[in-house]
C-alpha cells in the first residue's frame, strides 16, 4: 500500500527539496541585496550626510525643541566628527525617492523574511514533534511574517513621493 501524506506528518521529500532550493535561492538574494544595502549605507555614495549637514540639522532641531538642545548639552546626542558620514532621515528620504532603491529595500525585506521563515520551518521539523503543535506554530509564524512584511513594504513605499 502506498503511503499517503497527511497534514502534520513529516514533509515529503519533494517539499524538502523545494525548501532546500528556496533556502539557497533566498540566501543568494540576501547576499546580493545586503551588499547593495551595505554599500549605500556605509560608503560615500551621496546618500550620507556630511558632518556639516548633520550640524545644520541638529542646530535646526535644537532651535525648535529645547529638549533637543539639552540632550546635545548633556552629550546624549553627539556631533558628527569631521569627515564622518551620517545617516539622516533626510538622506534616506532622498534615496528612497528613487524607485530602484525602493525595489532594492523591498526585495531585501522579502528575501530576509522568506529565508528566515524557511529556516524556521526546518527547525520546526526537527524540534516540534507533535504535528498539531507544529501546525499551530507554523501558521502563527507565517501570519506574523506576512503582517510584518506588509507593514514593512508599505513603510518603504510611503517614504518619498511614490505612494
Amino acid at each position: 500500500m502506498k503511503n499517503v501524506w497527511k497534514p502534520g506528518d513529516a514533509r515529503p521529500s519533494r517539499t524538502r527539496a523545494f525548501g532546500w532550493l528556496a533556502q539557497r535561492f533566498t540566501g543568494a538574494g540576501l547576499v546580493l541585496f545586503l551588499a547593495m544595502h551595505f554599500w549605500v549605507q556605509h560608503m560615500p555614495t551621496g546618500f550620507l550626510a556630511t558632518a556639516e549637514e548633520y550640524l545644520d540639522i541638529t542646530s535646526e532641531l535644537a532651535a525648535a525643541e529645547p529638549g533637543f538642545a539639552e540632550a546635545i548639552a548633556e552629550g546624549k546626542i553627539k556631533q558628527a566628527l569631521p569627515g564622518e558620514h551620517v545617516i539622516t532621515f533626510r538622506k534616506v528620504q532622498q534615496r528612497l525617492a528613487n524607485p530602484l532603491w525602493k525595489f532594492i529595500d523591498v526585495m531585501l525585506l522579502l528575501f530576509a523574511v522568506m529565508h528566515g521563515m524557511n529556516g524556521l520551518n526546518n527547525v520546526l521539523e526537527d524540534y516540534v514533534h507533535q504535528p498539531m503543535h507544529r501546525v499551530i506554530v507554523r501558521v502563527s509564524c507565517w501570519t506574523a511574517a506576512l503582517l510584518l512584511s506588509a507593514q514593512g513594504v508599505v513603510s518603504i513605499l510611503a517614504v518619498g513621493n511614490w505612494f
